[in-house]
């Protein structure tokens, strides 16, 4: 587990700038839209680190690593603008760059959201406890956090419903904050119906679902939806066994086996090398 000083600043401004400087770690972390591999590693470390009590980012780094597949050059949104435009190069191109920019935009999303969860993980844990903490972090997230450090610190595992809890905590605040606005600003944006009706119903099958369960969307641009079917995505996740999800990273053959034998000193290593 990550070690941190516990010292609490006294001022606000202080909290403000301890803040300021885990966002801005978070930020280089981050990399850009497309650096997707580091940040599943660094969800994936935030969960280990939490004792597996912070579920949060390990659905979610899986979420990210199904549009990762989804959206990319040779993902199945491309396979399908390639069939369905096999007879016009300059429409087919065009599709293509819509595509291209609406998965860079979910990217981003993506990005923000590894942010935002790395940055309130570790305030937190160093900060939770001091007065004013609250005014950094929303109050429900900030004392759904402190539960997840005290179980971490007294090495104890939260209760299954504490932890989805934490988990419906967590999504709230994302969806609220970062999701749903992006969502909705991207969707916005396009102006081609069969690629419109594709984004939107898309029929999702993380790495870790039984065979034959698939979250079938109706409208993706739904807050409603999104928190529904990730609340399904959870209750999977804690049915099949949570080192079940973590083993099942691998599939998406984007990180090499180191990570898989240590990802905490994986993740340290992306720490030092952001750092330099």
């Amino acid at each position: 587990m990550l070690e941190v000083d516990q010292t609490a600043p006294s001022e606000a401004s202080e909290l403000q700038s301890a803040w300021q400087q885990i966002r801005d770690e978070a930020r280089r972390l981050a990399g850009g839209p497309g650096d997707m591999p580091q940040r599943v590693a660094l969800m994936h470390s935030i969960f280990r680190d939490s004792g597996g009590n912070h579920a949060f980012p390990e659905v979610a780094l899986h979420g990210a690593l199904w549009a990762y597949g989804f959206y990319e050059r040779r993902g199945v949104v491309s396979r399908m603008i390639s069939y369905r435009y096999f007879y016009d190069r300059d429409e087919r191109a065009r599709r293509a760059y819509m595509l291209f920019v609406f998965s860079q935009g979910f990217k981003e999303a993506n990005r923000s959201v590894f942010m935002d969860t790395y940055a309130n993980y570790f305030f937190t844990k160093r900060f939770g406890e001091a007065d004013g903490a609250d005014s950094v972090v929303a109050p429900a997230l900030l004392e759904a956090l402190n539960r997840v450090h005290h179980a971490a610190r007294s090495g104890r595992s939260l209760t299954a419903g504490e932890r989805r809890d934490v988990f419906e905590t967590s999504l709230l605040f994302e969806q609220e904050s970062t999701v749903g606005p992006k969502v909705k600003e991207e969707v916005s944006k396009f102006d081609c119906p069969v690629l419109t009706r594709i984004v939107l119903r898309p029929i999702v099958h993380f790495s870790y679902f039984p065979r034959k369960e698939w979250l079938v969307f109706h409208d993706f641009s739904k807050t409603e939806e999104r928190i529904e079917k990730a609340m399904h995505s959870y209750d999977l996740a804690a049915r099949v066994g949570w080192p079940h999800v973590g083993e099942c990273i691998r599939y998406a053959g984007v990180l090499p086996d180191r990570f898989f034998a240590d990802p905490l000193g994986y993740a340290d290593g992306l720490r030092a090398a952001a750092a330099a």
